[in-house]
Order: C-alpha cells, then sequence, then structure tokens
C-alpha cells in the first residue's frame, strides 16, 4: 500500500471531490440540453430546430453540447425516451373492472393511453412527422419499433383471452395492428394535432369513442353464440 493509498490527504482523495464535482456539472448541462431540446423541437418542429436553438435555451456553448451528443439526430432520439417509456407505461396502471373485454375496461384503458399522450403530444407528434421526412432511418425505426411493441402486447393480450375462453378463433396479429391503428390515429389527429391540447372532457369522448371500437372488434365467445 502506498502513502498515497493510506493517506485521506493523498492525491486519490483529493482528486475525489474534483471528479464528482465534473460528473455533476456534466449531468445537469446534459439535462439542461434535454430539456432544452424538448421545447425546441415542441416548438419549431424537427426540420426547424437548429442545434444553435437548442444551446440557447439550455445557455449552454455549442462545444459543450457536442461533449454530450454527436448530432441533432442523437438528441433528439434521446429527448423522445421518457415520453415514450411514459406512453409505454399508462396502461399498466389502469384498474380494470372486469376480465378485460368489457366497455368499462376497454374505455379507462384507452384514457390513460390518450391522457399520457396528451401530456406528451407535442414532442410525440414530432416524432411522427420526423420519422415521415426525416433521412435518418433512427426515427423511423424508433417509431416502427415503439408500434410494434405496443401491437405485440395487444396481441399477447387477445390470446390469453382466447385461451381463456374469451375470444374465438382469429388472426390475432391483424387484429392487434387494426386496433392500435385505431387509438394511434385518433391520438395524433385528435390531440397531436390542434393548436391547443384538448380538455378532459374532450379526451373521455375520444376514450369512450374508441373503447366502444375495441369493445366491437373483439370476437366475443358470447357474442358468437348469441
Amino acid at each position: 500500500m502506498s502513502v498515497a493509498d493510506s493517506d485521506p490527504g493523498g492525491a486519490d482523495a483529493g482528486s475525489t471531490p474534483a471528479r464528482r464535482g465534473k460528473n455533476t456539472r456534466g449531468l445537469r448541462t446534459r439535462s439542461e440540453l434535454l430539456e432544452a431540446a424538448v421545447t425546441c423541437f415542441s416548438e419549431y418542429g424537427y426540420s426547424r430546430t437548429r442545434i444553435a436553438d437548442i444551446v440557447f435555451a439550455a445557455g449552454v456553448s455549442q462545444g459543450n453540447f457536442y461533449r454530450h451528443f454527436a448530432s441533432k439526430d442523437e438528441i433528439f432520439l434521446e429527448a423522445l425516451r421518457p415520453s415514450l417509456d411514459e406512453l409505454t407505461r399508462s396502461t399498466h396502471r389502469t384498474v380494470r373492472t372486469g376480465d378485460g373485454t368489457d366497455r368499462a375496461t376497454l374505455v379507462a384503458l384507452t384514457s390513460a393511453y390518450l391522457t399520457s399522450y396528451a401530456r406528451n403530444r407535442r414532442i410525440l407528434r414530432v416524432m411522427r412527422e420526423a420519422a415521415a421526412t426525416s433521412t435518418d432511418e433512427g426515427f423511423s425505426e424508433l417509431w416502427l419499433a415503439q408500434r410494434a411493441n405496443y401491437v405485440e402486447r395487444t396481441a399477447r393480450w387477445l390470446r390469453d383471452l382466447h385461451r381463456r375462453g374469451k375470444l374465438t378463433e382469429t388472426d390475432f396479429d391483424l387484429l392487434a395492428d387494426v386496433l392500435g391503428s385505431a387509438i394511434e390515429q385518433t391520438a395524433y389527429v385528435h390531440i397531436g394535432l390542434p393548436a391547443a391540447t384538448p380538455r378532459r372532457e374532450r379526451i373521455e369522448q375520444l376514450a369512450v369513442a374508441v373503447g366502444e371500437v375495441w369493445h366491437r372488434a373483439l370476437p366475443l365467445v358470447e357474442r358468437d353464440e348469441a
């Protein structure tokens, strides 16, 4: 063991606070850049947002930007993740009132999704538009992966209902895709595109409409028997 290893005043101990301070500052700068990026992308859209806009909003230098992100594309993808994660978690917290096929549960699940979408509507709208217009394959891949994850979870839910004797046999992957399109397009057109965030009453109205579509689309055993 060296003197530096054993002495609290040695070189290693003396350098630790400096390293910690640098890491803390770096994390704070990164957070400020991400927050600024969300604001800029939401206000200007993807194509019109410049790195200069982001660093100005964050109050940092352009050199600091490149210490954390390689490009505008990279910071956009990173800025999206919290919103996508929240959207994925939104329906997991919803209380089911029945077996999952009843109207009340389907409306509640749809309401949770649309409410989460409304909280993140600007950046989610920008993601969809960037996926359609950007030359970076990362955007379309991210959007398609997010959509595929939602459709896959819906298909698993449908197959589970089938195993439990609630649904008749059908193409569950296709049905999940169609159901996903219904909620996704409703969210984008009626929540993402308007100039102002829809009020709670409007979101509930949309949830009832989409929940009813889901309920009517399910190949329920008792419905076929009737």
